[in-house]
């Protein structure tokens, strides 16, 4: 097995096709990601957005809510350009904020609730558009505003923290003055990511989902090979005293390594030359390249085993089923990005069984989460794909036979 492991190895590196499809083109299409989204989380201008302002009793009670959502809403606020924040409509209560979100009037509202903290609600479709990057002008509006009541909140705790533990402060001029200035602070800021989030991050995770699949038609097409109906090659084998795990398992194990190195190159280029970081885990991102590229093969085992079909139609099938689970990946922009978030959200299961998701969500749990949990079940997902897909490949292989030569 192991001069058939070399010799499929050296066919895979000699082949132009393969080389370019699943070792050059990952890297020319994440710099092409890189092109178009470079400059997306800088440069942009704030727009002002329409949002409800519940003025109730309890908002009545906090007069700084009040000024707060003055100054923000004035053509002279402090914002960035001296741009309005918010296009403020007073309403009396939050059934009234929710029918003018309703009636796509606004895009969230303000109120305050029973412990005199200033909150924000936002309709689902304007939260999920952000989510997405669809709207950077709603985003950065909704950060600059939620960096606001955070600032008024705080300062609103502080008061009464202190005026609980010592009342004598409060008639502290210089004591005020640094609380409402912002001079002084009395939280600690935390992080709830393992690394800075980004927007673009998604989508090289996507890039790299779907870079592991195209390397499962370099197995497709090797496996094809070894079948006598198929292949000059695979009638030499077959009446070779070699046995089929050996011709099978040397060609399976070459295409995992030939892919397994692209897509090191393709997650090196993006690590390097994208800037997408992990957060010093690159060992565990290690990890999930050798285990994605086998369920990778596996699958392309699974494909070279379907009797009948030229390696050409494999391959070509491979590009077809990677290119369409891409799009529930989000790989295509923001729509499909949409779609990705819709399915996360409203039926996930069907998540597990996309390939291309699941070796995207691997990269997701190296760098969003500080527990490795997630990490551990998605790679249980994958093995529990590719033992599913070496067990279909074994029984395909296992019961051809052919009346002639």
């Amino acid at each position: 097995m192991w001069q058939v492991f070399l010799t499929n190895v050296k066919m895979s590196f000699r082949n132009f096709s393969s080389v370019f499809w699943t070792l050059a083109f990952p890297v020319i299409l994440a710099a092409m990601m890189m092109g178009m989204l470079s400059g997306v989380e800088k440069g942009h201008t704030v727009e002002a957005q329409p949002f409800a302002v519940v003025n109730d009793a309890a908002w009545q009670k906090v007069p700084s809510a009040g000024k707060m959502v003055g100054s923000i809403s004035s053509a002279q606020s402090e914002t960035k350009d001296g741009d309005q924040l918010i296009k403020a409509h007073t309403v009396t209560n939050r059934s009234q904020a929710m029918n003018r979100l309703d009636e796509h009037k606004d895009i969230g509202y303000i109120y305050m609730d029973g412990d005199g903290l200033i909150r924000m609600v936002l309709a689902d479709r304007d939260a999920a558009e952000i989510q997405s990057g669809g709207n950077s002008a709603k985003g950065v509006t909704v950060s600059l505003l939620s960096a606001y009541m955070a600032r008024l909140n705080q300062t609103g705790s502080t008061f009464k923290v202190v005026a609980q533990a010592n009342p004598a402060r409060l008639r502290d001029p210089n004591f005020l003055t640094g609380i409402q200035s912002g001079n002084r602070t009395y939280t600690r800021t935390i992080k709830l990511t393992h690394v800075e989030p980004t927007m673009t991050a998604p989508y090289y995770f996507a890039v790299l989902g779907m870079a592991c699949m195209i390397g499962a038609g370099v197995t497709a097409s090797l496996i094809a090979s070894t079948q006598a109906n198929l292949s000059k090659i695979g009638a030499r084998f077959a009446v070779s005293p070699s046995p089929v795990w050996v011709r099978v398992g040397g060609a399976f194990l070459a295409t995992w390594l030939f892919s397994c190195i692209s897509l090191m190159v393709a997650y090196v280029f993006i690590r390097t030359v994208c800037g997408m970081g992990v957060g010093g885990r690159d060992p565990v991102a290690l990890v999930a390249l050798v285990l994605s590229t086998f369920m990778a093969s596996s699958f392309g085992a699974l494909l070279g085993a379907l009797p009948r079909l030229s390696a050409e139609i494999k391959v070509g099938l491979n590009v077809f089923i990677d290119c369409t689970l891409s799009v529930f990946a989000g790989l295509y922009g923001p729509s499909t990005m949409d779609i990705d978030h819709s399915i996360q959200e409203k039926t996930p299961y069907l998540h597990y069984l996309n390939p291309v998701k699941q070796v995207s969500n691997l990269f997701y749990d190296i760098v969003y989460y500080d527990s490795f949990r997630p990490f551990v079940r998605t790679c249980l997902i994958l093995v529990i794909m590719s033992a599913v897909f070496l067990a279909g490949a074994a029984l395909l292989l296992r019961r051809q036979r052919y009346e002639h030569l």
